[in-house]
């Protein structure tokens, strides 16, 4: 297996299974309602929701990296999309953005020429190496926030942390 294989790999266990630390980022978002994505259990912490819409915005900005268009969000909102309108249809379509700016993710990983991991990313100080490892530990940082948020927002209807 090549070297942007096994990071593809990562990226897919991160995403949708047999990641080795427990459940996936698509497990932990399978059974979450729309009700519990919008809710703020921790005062001045993003929601489940908009933590979604910020890893699909990062996923899509190091996909597009790895594509060649250093673009990426210059201001807060963003890098934080706010939620346009609250309701199932739309927490389903943040969902499905998410999948597939992570396919877009992964297309561009497989695409790219190995051999210039080295190389350093364009306006940035690492190379791409660290990036294309980055953006599966920021999935992971993020969906590991989104498993307690799910927690303390389940809590809330039992008033026990399950």
């Amino acid at each position: 297996m090549k070297e942007m294989q096994r990071i593809a790999d990562q990226l897919d266990r991160a995403g949708q299974g047999n990641a080795w630390h427990g459940p996936s980022l698509g497990e932990i978002l399978g059974d979450i309602e729309t009700g519990e994505a919008t809710m703020r259990p921790i005062p001045d912490a993003h929601s489940i929701w908009e933590i979604v819409l910020h890893i699909a915005v990062w996923e899509g900005v190091v996909a597009g990296r790895f594509e060649g268009d250093p673009r990426e969000p210059t201001t807060p909102e963003e890098d934080w999309p706010p939620i346009a309108m609250p309701g199932d249809g739309a927490w389903r379509q943040a969902v499905d953005a998410l999948t597939a700016s992570r396919a877009r993710l992964r297309r561009a990983l497989l695409a790219f020429d190995e051999s210039r991991l080295g190389e350093t990313v364009p306006g940035k100080d690492y190379p791409f190496y660290v990036m294309a490892h980055g953006i599966v530990q920021h999935d992971l940082y993020h969906g590991g926030q989104i498993a307690l948020l799910k927690r303390a927002v389940r809590s809330a209807s039992t008033g026990a942390l399950s």
